[in-house]
């Protein structure tokens, strides 16, 4: 387990594991209390507008760093909200409230869904990069977010795991019943996939099965119906961070 948690750290938040399945990211996880949703309707524009980090809707990418000194002000436990996670594991209340019901809903379903990591500061994100180019050199930057342009540190995206995976983060995690319910239900809950397959050209990252990212219900229901990625639907959005 102490191996387990490690990894967590050495290969952090935003990352394509580029065909390493098998590396291993473990979890552990524990009630839940309501709050609300904060979601903004995006609307398609013309050319990029400005929006602040805490906007559900705000690109950040490779080209759209956050600055390092963001920290969303609304952070709470997983815990507090019924969801099995690593012990501190944080999102923004609006987002923990609807992973609490989504894990809910999944459970009623009959499947385990776990979170292997939430929100991770920009020094946190550093500190992994900073890692991984030590262990693997010119390819960590095509398997981890640099500091700034990971998505974690919104405070809004977590990765997905569960036991039939072994408590790791893997890309054999698509192949389980639990990532089937993702697919057709996270939209509901405001969850959607942020690095689909097919889209590594758009998003600089790879196949990432069990990285979902919060934007609200009514966004997530509109990114459902129009068949874009996630990144086409925020570069359409043209909402940038300028915080």
């Amino acid at each position: 387990m102490v191996g387990f948690l490690a990894l967590i750290f050495l290969f952090g938040v935003g990352y394509s594991l580029l065909g390493l399945g098998e590396e291993e990211i473990a979890v552990q996880l524990g009630p839940s209390t309501p709050a609300a949703e904060s979601s903004t309707k995006m609307t398609p524009k013309s050319s990029t507008s400005a929006a602040t980090c805490s906007d559900l809707g705000v690109l950040v990418d490779r080209s759209h760093p956050l600055p390092s000194g963001y920290v969303p002000g609304d952070l709470v436990p997983l815990q507090d909200y019924g969801v099995s996670s690593p012990d501190g594991e944080k999102l923004r209340r609006g987002a923990a409230e609807h992973l609490g019901r989504l894990v809910k809903g999944a459970a009623a379903a009959g499947e385990d869904l776990e979170v292997a990591s939430a929100y991770r500061s920009y020094e946190e994100q550093r500190r992994a990069h900073k890692r991984s180019m030590h262990v693997f050199g010119a390819e960590a930057g095509r398997m981890s977010a640099t500091p700034g342009h990971s998505q974690h540190q919104l405070g809004t995206t977590v990765d997905f795991t569960n036991a039939a995976v072994g408590h790791e983060v893997t890309r054999n995690f698509a192949r389980t019943s639990a990532y089937g319910w993702l697919e057709r239900h996270a939209w509901e809950y405001g969850f959607v996939l942020a690095y689909p397959t097919g889209r590594e050209g758009q998003t600089g990252y790879r196949w990432e099965p069990w990285h979902f990212r919060y934007l609200g219900t009514e966004n997530a229901e509109r990114l459902a119906e129009s068949n874009l990625s996630l990144q086409e639907f925020l570069e359409s959005a043209g909402t940038t961070p300028r915080c």
